[in-house]
């Protein structure tokens, strides 16, 4: 055994340290084709489905991500239709209002000016109700003044009918002497 070792030693003083042995380089190139024949059966087919698996995978995720974004674009081009639909029925509402508060404040002002006008004819009519009595009472009191001062200058005294003609023939005479005094 020692002497397989030393031929071996010396086969390896004599030749390159860099060019393998031919025996070794069949050995290994034998070991690389078993292993890479072993490894295209086994392994390379399960990795070769991982890689499509995954890629698949991103693939799928990349167009799920695609619709969701789709989606929210969609949803968010909604959202803004609703907001653009509900401003514009907000300002109509807003302008209905104005138009409603408008007329009835054109209405309050014309009841309250037909509110005013009645009530100033009411104090009109009221104000001639009061004159026409102060009238009467005033042709009452004028006319005993007339009977008083009457029965004064005559002495006698004057009947009733006589009384209530010598006050309506006083009274238009005051009332034209007030009239074309005035």
């Amino acid at each position: 055994m020692h002497l397989a070792i030393a031929a071996v030693l010396a086969a390896e003083e004599n030749s390159n340290p860099v060019v393998p042995n031919l025996s070794e380089f069949i050995i290994g190139g034998l070991a690389f084709l078993i292993l890479l024949v072993v490894l295209q059966r086994t392994a390379f087919p399960q990795v070769t489905k991982m890689l499509r698996d995954r890629s698949e995978n991103i693939e799928g995720k990349l167009e799920q991500a695609e619709r969701e974004r789709a989606d929210a674009e969609r949803l968010l081009q909604q959202y803004r239709d609703k907001l653009a639909a509900a401003e514009d029925e907000t300002r109509r509402i807003l302008e209905e209002a104005r138009s409603n508060a408008e007329r009835v404040r054109r209405e309050l002002l014309a009841k309250a000016e037909s509110d005013a006008g009645r009530e100033l004819d009411r104090a009109r009519e009221a104000i001639r109700s009061e004159r026409d009595q102060a009238i009467r009472q005033l042709r009452g009191e004028v006319g005993n003044l007339a009977v008083e001062l009457a029965t004064r200058v005559v002495g006698e005294s004057l009947d009733r009918d006589r009384q209530l003609r010598l006050i309506d023939r006083y009274i238009d005479d005051v009332s034209n002497q007030g009239g074309a005094g005035g």
